[in-house]
């Protein structure tokens, strides 16, 4: 069934999502907008009819990443000089005037531009997913064989790269140009202190991104919010860890890719993991069906040294997001933390 929020009703969520995620200028930018479709102008020209499910489609946000996007090449000057992404200054004014004049200039950009869907492949999320992840190796005792769905640019997948302290335990590369401290989780702490061996990791995207080109570095900036300098810093180490690990990412659908991987169940004598973020909610129910079809296959095939995981950070309710683990052979369902959507306020709630 096709969602029944409108553009403008995708344009007040979207609004109170910046505002929760702590963007002033998003919420204000998203506002005038807004304004700005219900009056016919060019928000209307642009985006009307381009889908028929713009929340789901994120079309606000898809908007936005074009503006970024030419500012950050310099194609924007006028937006550059307010974005603190791009060395600018924004002091609270409302400079929706100015990101329209920016669309009148670069018409074709922005109905080119909007076409691309959202991969923010935020790297924020790594620390509660990487707390998924020690639970399984501690659980198991067996090597890890990680298979990711809707990798974007492959960033999680590089999950190992980075540096994990929760101000008890720690775990990753203690010098990483990418570190996270205490302060992501909140009450009690998932235990990082354990041994993960990896066996193997594969990545899986319909769009994958190259970030071993400016384009695609570019690209990766651009959905995220310019004046959210330090989701722009994490990201940018991100992009310098990257550039020094490689990783092939299959483009192909989900669902198709995932079946194809586990046609003969999962690794044996090793924890079979498929893990995504904040993708779910993008997936065609074929490529779900698929995706489902896949790990019930090779759920029936997993056994006690050889188990088969579903690890998934996804909406949960407008504010926050849940990790959940589903475990075969069993087929257990667990809940295992509450995170902000952009990673933070990790509330580990798994049983120890």
């Amino acid at each position: 069934m096709p969602e029944s929020f409108t553009l403008a009703q995708a344009f007040e969520r979207q609004v109170h999502g910046a505002a929760i995620a702590g963007s002033p200028m998003y919420a204000s930018l998203l506002n005038g907008l807004l304004a700005d479709y219900l009056a016919g102008g060019f928000t209307a020209e642009i985006l009307e009819g381009l889908t028929d499910t713009p929340l789901h489609d994120a079309t606000p946000l898809r908007y936005l990443a074009v503006a970024h996007r030419l500012a950050l090449e310099g194609r924007a000057p006028e937006l550059a000089a307010l974005y603190p992404s791009c060395s600018g200054r924004w002091d609270g004014q409302d400079i929706t005037d100015v990101l329209l004049s920016v669309v009148a200039t670069h018409r074709g950009d922005f109905v080119r531009g909007v076409q691309r869907g959202v991969q923010t492949n935020e790297v924020g999320r790594a620390p509660v997913l990487v707390s998924g992840l020690a639970l399984l190796a501690e659980r198991h005792r067996a090597p890890l064989d990680i298979l990711e769905i809707g990798s974007s640019a492959g960033l999680l997948s590089r999950w190992d790269h980075y540096f994990y302290d929760t101000g008890e335990t720690c775990l990753g590369v203690a010098d990483s140009l990418l570190r996270f401290g205490p302060a992501w989780w909140k009450g009690p702490k998932p235990a990082l202190d354990v041994r993960i061996d990896i066996a193997r990791k594969r990545a899986v995207d319909l769009s994958p991104i190259d970030i071993s080109t400016k384009e695609g570095r570019t690209t990766m900036l651009s959905f995220v919010w310019p004046d959210q300098m330090e989701r722009i810093e994490r990201l940018r180490a991100a992009l310098e860890v990257a550039a020094r690990t490689s990783l092939a990412i299959d483009q192909a659908d989900a669902g198709v890719w995932l079946g194809e991987q586990l046609r003969d169940g999962g690794a044996r004598g090793a924890t079979t993991v498929v893990f995504h973020s904040i993708v779910w909610q993008y997936l065609p129910r074929d490529t779900k069906d698929g995706v489902r079809a896949a790990l019930a296959h090779a759920g029936s095939k997993a056994t006690t040294d050889s188990p088969l995981a579903w690890l998934r950070m996804e909406p949960a309710t407008p504010d926050h997001a849940e990790l959940r683990l589903t475990t075969w052979p069993t087929g257990e369902q667990e809940l295992l933390a509450q995170v902000g959507y952009h990673g933070a306020d990790i509330r580990w709630v798994a049983s120890p």
